[in-house]
Order: structure tokens, then C-alpha cells, then sequence
């Protein structure tokens, strides 16, 4: 009920308040920079799941290699 309360301020507030133009405008540079930040966000989840993947795998896996360490068999 408090979520509907809440959400009843919310749309009385937003109709109470004028809206008026922008005037404003996106050059390629503002697009360009929107686009890099979400190919770059997209990048960042990718890598921080495969890490977090392979940390599950290093879990479960019988043979429990540490991760960044070399063995070497002399």
C-alpha cells in the first residue's frame, strides 16, 4: 500500500510542475561518447563474470589451482 501512496505523490507532483522545451540538441561527439560508455560498461560486465565464473569453476574443480600461480614440475 505505501508503494501506491508513494507512487500517487510521484504523478501528482510531475503534473503539478510546468514543462517547457529543452532547446537543446545531440551532436555526434555526445552520441559517440554515450555509445563508448555502454560498450565499455557491457566490457566491463562480461570480463567481471568470467572472472567470477571461473573462480565457481576453481570451487568445484578437483584439482585446486591457485589462480595466478605457476606450478612447475622440476
Amino acid at each position: 500500500m505505501a508503494f501506491l501512496n508513494r507512487f500517487l505523490v510521484l504523478m501528482a507532483v510531475s503534473a503539478a510542475l510546468p514543462l517547457s522545451a529543452a532547446h537543446a540538441y545531440l551532436d555526434a561527439a555526445s552520441v559517440s561518447i554515450a555509445f563508448q560508455a555502454l560498450v565499455g560498461l557491457c566490457a566491463a560486465y562480461i570480463v567481471t563474470g568470467r572472472a567470477y565464473l571461473q573462480k565457481i569453476k576453481n570451487l568445484f574443480s578437483r584439482n585446486k589451482v591457485e589462480s595466478g600461480s605457476s606450478e612447475t614440475a622440476d
